[in-house]
């Protein structure tokens, strides 16, 4: 990399910036999947299973051709090896093959000319399933004798998916000298993304055997290459554009994919353009949660309240198909034991299918999970030891050129103790807390004040090979285009991208133009996952702005009779030897005559390094961000309820690029952080989930976020742009540990299981709703998926 620049010396970088699509936003301009439409569209609507686990015997789509309106109707046989995709492990199909593994797996897919007809041709599809024993419990679906889940068993041990292990130095022998021990479990609940838009995609033939895809998808990249695998095409007969995106939060990957699917398949086999959008009810149905996380931890300290070595068997729920929840339970493996220094840990993880639903990508990508647990733990460990919660961690906090959990030294900067002093001091920690411990513990209503904080590893680590191309290119109308294979679904890439460009090549942010993520255009630049955009898209951007930038100096240079040393910028000015300023317009239109092509492509990769899953030893990222959280609450303890009165923030994301967009990472974070805690409950009643839309599934609202204090403590990281790291991910993850910390404060009880329910607060057990199976069903049939027998 170039010289390291801060945003003190920036124009741009860290300075406030209007979002590159803000405009379009706010004045209704922004053309989502749902906003699309074609002369001669059809509409496609999808036959989903309303059993949880059950063999297809029979199926025929034919009496739905019959249907007044409907064209075509597909089921697995219409694609290549049954439609089978997926990533780690391929076991997903587009539409389900020889049997369904949870309640809203799709089944078949009908296009007609109308809504109507296409509900009726659903419903005329007769299928007949042979239901199967069920496993809804993760234990129990590790049990000898269990109902298998997949088709086959992945690993040769019936429905375990994978192990993950973590062995840095022996845990045993110091275990057994620490006189403070803690051995708990805690128990996390499966999370809906809730996002503003529903799943949707857009498929149009293009006459000559190939189909262009718009999908709300995350990667598109990834899904071309799956739809020339089901489908069998070349990669020049398939396109995906990525149209703007309402929300994600990590859950538009796998499921995006199957819609692509099955909407290009039918496209091609009508020759007429078919878009698919899910119901809000569809889309609680089919797509993928949050992992479910049991995680037991044994922790040891001495006396003086110095950690010294950790435990941990974490059981992550991965429902009917592996998705991402492999990696992501790997991530929470390598986290689980949290931001401390330990002479030793150990950590086993194992990943099961049941039939609850299914499980992938979302927020924090296991961390969340892993954090929730351990920042519990250690509040325990501090109260055993009598010690102040935040002086515990500030005693045991990791610190530069210590030794992870992971046994990999840090050697950048951490500010983890800074977090934890700003929060401190910001809140009010020490007056509150002693206020709260006088509180009459007869009263009804009390209060409580509580901390937690995180590391979390930037980028993919450890998963794969992390690069990302950008690609510029300077307009007749002198404007500059950008290119960038990652995608933007609400976090702001595409101003950082902006805003980095334009600092780079000294121009106003507003001349930069960013097309949609589009595999013709642009170049494939890995998943949009992990937070990984601004430090390694935003050094591949900044690589390309420095080429361009060259070419421009060159032909300035030329243009005053100088070199490219002496070339002086003032704005978008290029001022030589003679003082004379040459504008923006007369140096391209130079290049240009100088025969200059003034397109560029900037490719960065991440430094390798390795990390052996069969050891469980290694560096599995290159940097981490640090950060710490104080939550204060009021609880009623004879009704439940629960107020966030407030939440102080300080977090490391290097240097700031983009200030709003982190500040909004940081106020979303903590939102729905404070859903994960106290109100979204997805759970699942032998395989029917008990929430299909938000009138049962509660999001926070506006009067459910306190008012929040928040800073970002900035460092330069020498390899990121401008000195930046990544935050959109880890913005989320301290917040539910912290509130449940305070909880306890205000209660005097501990309550190991998220969400943390009224029914928690007062009774000390969560109650079970029934009737979920009578409302799965009524949506299904809405949605026009009715069992039907031949």
């Amino acid at each position: 990399m170039e010289k390291l620049i801060t945003p003190s010396s920036c124009h741009y970088v860290g300075k406030p910036a209007r979002r590159a699509d803000g405009i379009d936003f706010v004045l209704g301009r922004a053309k989502f999947v749902g906003d699309m439409r074609v002369p001669g569209m059809l509409v496609a609507k999808v036959l989903r299973s309303p059993l949880p686990h059950a063999r297809i015997t029979h199926l025929n789509v034919a009496p739905a051709l019959k249907v007044p309106g409907v064209v075509a109707a597909i089921t697995s046989q219409d694609f290549i090896e049954h439609g089978q995709f997926g990533w780690p492990i391929s076991d997903a199909y587009i539409l389900a093959y020889q049997k369904v593994r949870y309640v809203g797996d799709p089944i078949a897919v009908v296009a007609a000319e109308t809504e109507t007809a296409a509900r009726a041709g659903v419903q005329a599809i007769r299928l007949e399933l042979e239901e199967l024993p069920g496993v809804f419990d993760m234990k129990e679906a590790l049990a000898p004798g269990a109902a298998l889940v997949p088709l086959e068993s992945v690993t040769g041990e019936g429905n375990l998916l994978n192990t993950h292990l973590v062995r840095n130095g022996d845990p045993d022998p110091i275990l057994a000298q620490c006189p403070v021990v803690l051995d708990e479990t805690y128990r996390m609940g499966h999370q809906e993304h809730a996002y503003l838009e529903t799943e949707g995609a857009l498929a149009l033939p293009d006459g000559d055997g190939g189909v262009t895809v718009y999908a709300n998808n995350q990667s598109p990249f990834i899904n071309r290459r799956y739809l020339m695998r089901v489908l069998g095409l070349p990669e020049a007969k398939v396109r995906v554009i990525q149209p703007p995106v309402g929300g994600s939060f990590g859950g538009k990957d796998d499921i995006g994919y199957q819609n692509s699917g099955q909407v290009a398949a039918l496209a091609l086999k009508t020759g007429r353009p078919v878009r698919l959008v899910l119901t809000r009810e569809e889309s609680f149905l089919a797509s993928y949660k949050r992992e479910a996380m049991q995680i037991r931890l044994v922790l040891g300290a001495d006396e003086g309240g110095c950690l010294h070595v950790a435990r941990a068997e974490l059981l992550a729920d991965s429902g009917g198909y592996s998705s991402q929840t492999l990696l992501a339970s790997w991530r929470a493996t390598v986290h689980a034991a949290g931001a401390y220094r330990y002479e030793a840990v150990h950590v086993d993880t194992r990943v099961v299918y049941t039939n609850n639903g299914y499980s992938g990508a979302f927020r924090g990508f296991g961390n969340t999970e892993a954090v929730a647990a351990i920042e519990q733990a250690v509040d325990e460990l501090a109260y055993r030891c009598g010690q102040d919660p935040i002086a515990f961690r500030l005693r045991n906090a990791l610190r530069q050129g210590d030794r992870c959990m992971t046994g990999n030294r840090i050697d950048h900067a951490v500010v983890l103790t800074d977090c934890l002093e700003w929060v401190r001091d910001h809140s009010g920690w020490a007056a509150k807390r002693a206020e709260y411990s006088r509180q009459d513990p007869g009263a009804t209503v009390r209060r409580g004040i509580g901390v937690a904080c995180y590391m979390h590893g930037s980028s993919l680590g450890g998963e794969g090979a992390d690069y990302a191309i950008t690609t510029l290119a300077i307009e007749p109308d002198d404007s500059i285009v950008l290119t960038s294979g990652l995608t933007d679904y609400g976090q702001g890439s595409r101003t950082v991208f902006q805003v980095i460009a334009a600092e780079t090549l000294g121009v106003k942010p507003e001349r930069i133009h960013i097309l949609r993520p589009d595999t013709q255009t642009a170049l494939e630049s890995g998943p949009t996952v992990a937070s990984r955009s601004t430090m390694v898209g935003g050094n591949a951007t900044r690589a390309a702005a420095a080429k361009l930038d060259r070419l421009l100096l060159w032909a300035a240079a030329d243009l005053t009779g100088s070199t490219s040393a002496q070339i002086v910028r003032d704005g978008e000015n290029y001022i030589g030897p003679s003082e004379v300023p040459r504008d923006f317009h007369s140096v391209v239109d130079h290049a240009r005559q100088m025969g200059i092509m003034l397109s560029v492509q900037g490719r960065w990769q991440m430094p390798l390094f390795e990390w052996d899953f069969e050891k469980g030893e290694g560096i599995p990222y290159h940097c981490y961000v640090f950060g710490a959280q104080v939550a204060e609450v009021q609880v009623d303890v004879h009704t439940g309820e629960t107020r966030v009165l407030g939440m102080w923030a300080a977090h490391d994301g290097g240097k700031i690029i983009f200030p709003e967009g982190a500040a909004g990472q940081m106020y979303g974070g903590i939102a729905q952080g404070i859903g994960y805690c106290l109100l979204e409950e997805m759970k699942y009643d032998h395989g029917y989930p008990q929430a299909i839309s938000y009138d049962g599934y509660l999001i926070p609202t506006a009067i459910d976020v306190p008012q929040i204090q928040g800073t970002f403590i900035e460092t330069a990281y020498p390899e990121g742009p401008f000195g930046a790291k990544n935050l959109a991910e880890p913005m989320m993850v301290a917040t539910a540990p912290s509130i449940a910390n305070a909880l306890y404060q205000a209660t005097g009880r501990r309550m190991r299981s998220l969400p943390i329910t009224l029914e928690q607060i007062v009774l000390g057990r969560d109650l079970q709703v029934p009737g979920s199976k009578q409302r799965c069903q009524e949506a299904l049939t809405l949605a026009g998926s009715v069992l039907k027998r031949p």
